[in-house]
């Protein structure tokens, strides 16, 4: 039993670590900066230069300071500072489309179109297309490159998205949103399983219920760390997921005392799911940035 609840807890915490958190490298770090970036989007461009500077010296890889900082420098007059940013801002993290976009447009006024163009096609790559603004910088690269129908096929591309995005934006065109059983949940609804299979094995298993309790507290804490706001859909699946297999998928004993013990931590467990799990919603929350 002890090495089952080692088992189960060092998977919680693997998964805590590496799969339950989403977010990209660049989007953990926008919120770090915000205030930086609250900053900039209000024009108090030598106030977030100065910010920006000074989160690069406590943070010299975080690629989107030196993004936001290039920014702040390009529209400050200084490119050369601006272009050496850009690029910091690229070795550091290679996958954000706003990075090539910046660096493309200094090269591009630069009128280095081949370097500028390659900047604008990594940007379109890294934005899966989504975005208008890497479609329409290609668009005018390749203009500039000497190649008139891919040009217009990009830049016919950029009002396309141009007019969806207006669309989405407008309540009165589009539905509400229907993504509540998103590539995420589904991910941390499978762990779930697997792990109601553990703590079933425990429930079964245990002369004691102190185990089964520690486990389903474990797990629902992990639960509502993960998905903090869809946490009771997880709980609910793995009471669900526990009650059922454990009348479905195993032999009740025949005994009263052992009868009896099973059922006070099937259903103890149940209960702890969802407490643990609006905990973990609470502390998941709390710990985020303001």
């Amino acid at each position: 039993m002890e090495l089952l609840l080692a088992v189960a807890i060092a998977s919680y915490i693997i998964y805590l670590r590496y799969y339950a958190d989403f977010e990209t490298k660049a989007e953990k770090e926008r919120s770090q900066v915000k205030p930086g970036i609250d900053l900039y989007n209000t024009n108090q461009l030598e106030a977030a230069r100065q910010y920006f500077t000074k989160t690069i010296a406590e943070h010299p890889q975080w690629a989107t300071a030196y993004l936001y900082r290039g920014r702040c420098l390009h529209e400050l007059g200084d490119t050369e500072a601006a272009l050496n940013d850009f690029r910091t801002a690229e070795s550091y993290d290679d996958t954000v489309a706003d990075i090539h976009v910046e660096l493309g447009r200094l090269l591009y006024d630069q009128r280095d179109y081949a370097g500028a163009f390659a900047e604008f096609d990594k940007a379109v790559f890294h934005s899966q297309g989504r975005e208008s603004m890497p479609y329409y910088w290609r668009g005018l690269a390749r203009q500039q490159l000497g190649h008139p129908a891919e040009a217009d096929h990009d830049l016919e591309q950029a009002t396309t998205i141009d007019e969806a995005s207006r669309n989405t934006a407008d309540p009165t065109l589009t539905p509400k949103s229907t993504t509540f059983f998103d590539r995420r949940l589904l991910t941390n609804a499978v762990f779930v399983l697997l792990h109601s299979g553990l703590l079933l094995a425990a429930i079964k298993q245990s002369a004691v219920i102190h185990w089964p309790y520690l486990m389903a507290a474990v797990s629902a804490a992990a639960i509502g760390f993960a998905e903090p706001r869809k946490g009771w859909f997880l709980a609910i699946l793995q009471g669900v997921a526990i009650v059922v297999g454990y009348y479905l998928f195993t032999a009740i004993p025949q005994k009263n005392g052992e009868r009896e013990l099973e059922a006070f931590c099937l259903y103890g467990s149940v209960g702890l799911t969802f407490v643990g799990s609006f905990i973990g919603g609470i502390l998941k929350r709390a710990m985020r940035p303001r």
